[in-house]
């Protein structure tokens, strides 16, 4: 049910049918986020996406968002380190109002200057709300601990200081230079057939064959050196994270990674959640997580927690994270993850909006499809051994970095 086409303007054409949904869900990315940003413009992919809906040369905002509404329809957009995606999930019979309206947005929008100087307002709130959420923020400073110096260490939404200079000049510049036709990937999950959406795509995106800009380039990530942030901030808890390189969306070992992973942090029975927060109550929030991007990835541990037992849940992460590198996992604990992963992703498979993104982020990291099962296979064939190999290579907590952020008392100290 996965077709595939490249039309000739150098759009990729990308759909799964579902003939058992009656709904579909299409997305737009465009291969370019915050990563392709330079420091003096950081935000402004971010600032475009919002710009997209603010109305075209025969659409104001109002009428986008009243078209969507009149059909029961959804449409969003967001912005990664390394994609900025457009989507819309309609009824079946209203995809090629979807397409069109999509095509309106990307390929006509006007940038008036009045919108985009309430939009900038928007965006500067949305940058104000987030530097008020420090379980969010603690993640912006690591990855800026981690990659200093590096796009992928930088903010997707930028700072206040780049978003009020930003000019429309900017915005029309990095429109034209980063949204190229050979670097769009249009997908569709749901009940659709790919030769009418293929013609769809071709009637409404012909335009987008006259972006003449680039490919954006790749710049090498800097090696991980251990450094540490520690911060005051007026809020209820102090917020952790721990962590140092991982590895790639193009690396196989991706697959172990997710199974340990799962074992560590990343479950409700993994090691982390069940010591810490399950038999000592330290926390509500602690997990391990990964981010993983085209040329470099990132494994890390979070927790939230009270002034009083953050020592404690400091103690208690390096001992767990020590034991499961000197003595590895049991067999038990190796099935009862892989069953939670691919439990995770079957599930994941019954929403269109999940087959969309998997069909584009399998593009972009594999140039094909990865079926379900391949992934499945995989999965399966993790083996205690080869756990044991990538914690060794991983799970080197004393050279990790740590970002601590929260209601320190003076002089607080820390060791991992």
């Amino acid at each position: 049910m996965y077709k595939k086409t490249v039309l000739d303007n150098g759009i990729k054409v990308i759909t799964e049918e579902m003939p058992f949904f009656k709904s579909a869900t299409i997305g737009v990315w465009v291969n370019t986020g915050s990563k392709d940003e330079p420091l003096s413009k950081n935000g402004i992919s971010h600032f475009i996406e919002h710009m997209m809906f603010k109305g075209t040369a025969t659409r104001s905002a109002t009428e986008i968002a009243e078209l969507m509404d009149s059909v029961g329809g959804q449409l969003n957009a967001f912005t990664e380190k390394e994609q900025t995606c457009y989507y819309a999930r309609v009824i079946d019979r209203h995809v090629p109002m979807a397409i069109e309206l999509l095509a309106d947005m990307l390929l006509n929008s006007c940038y008036d200057p009045e919108e985009i100087e309430r939009e900038r307002g928007v965006v500067l709130d949305e940058v104000r709300l987030y530097e008020d959420s420090p379980d969010e923020l603690i993640f912006d400073i690591f990855n800026k601990l981690l990659w200093d110096g590096h796009p992928l260490g930088r903010s997707i939404l930028g700072t206040k200081k780049v978003i009020e200079r930003i000019s429309r000049d900017d915005l029309i510049a990095h429109v034209e230079k980063h949204y190229v036709a050979e670097n769009l990937i249009i997908a569709a999950a749901g009940n659709i057939k790919h030769k009418e959406f293929r013609k769809l795509v071709e009637r409404s995106f012909h335009r987008a064959g006259e972006w003449k800009g680039r490919k954006p380039g790749s710049r090498p990530v800097p090696e991980h050196e251990k450094k540490n942030y520690v911060k005051y901030k007026d809020c209820e808890q102090v917020y952790l994270i721990t962590g140092g390189k991982g590895i790639s969306q193009r690396d196989d070992h991706k697959y172990c990674l997710s199974v340990l992973d799962s074992i560590l942090g990343g479950s409700m029975s993994s090691r982390i959640f069940q010591e810490i927060r399950e038999k000592r109550g330290l926390v509500y929030n602690v997990c391990s997580f990964q981010n993983s991007f085209y040329h470099a990835g990132l494994f890390g541990l979070f927790a939230g927690t009270s002034y009083e037992n953050l020592s404690k849940v400091i103690s208690l992460m390096y001992q767990i994270v020590k034991e499961m590198k000197e003595k590895g996992v049991d067999s038990k604990e190796l099935v009862r993850a892989k069953e939670q992963l691919k439990g995770t992703i079957s599930l994941a498979l019954e929403s269109t909006s999940n087959r969309m993104m998997r069909l584009v982020k399998s593009e972009i990291f594999h140039g094909r499809l990865v079926p379900h099962e391949e992934v499945f296979e995989k999965i399966d064939a993790v083996t205690v051994d080869e756990l044991f190999s990538l914690s060794q290579q991983l799970l080197n907590i004393d050279g990790y970095s740590t970002a601590i952020l929260g209601p320190l008392e003076k002089g607080f100290q820390f060791s991992f």
